[in-house]
């Protein structure tokens, strides 16, 4: 196995990565006078596509594939 990813390459940050999901078929509801209304079900039909990309939470540079943290993480369980 690789090096594990323990930090940004770009910065050096142990923060934390981020990864851009969409959100399809969201209902977003608006009034004619352009106020928002109620939007409290808005997700309940929603399609969620994971982002592929891992990004560091404080640069927002790109850090790997999340199918690389996927697989680290997933050796990481298994150890005792």
């Amino acid at each position: 196995m690789k090096k594990k990813i323990t930090r940004c390459p770009h910065c050096g940050s142990t923060e934390g990565i981020f990864t851009k999901t969409v959100y399809r078929n969201v209902i977003h509801n608006i009034g004619f006078d352009g106020e928002e209304q109620e939007n409290y079900e808005m997700y309940d039909e929603a399609t969620i596509e994971q982002g592929k990309i891992a990004y560091c939470q404080e640069c927002g540079e790109p850090i790997c594939r999340m199918s690389t943290l996927r697989a680290q993480w997933g050796a990481q369980d298994e150890s005792p």
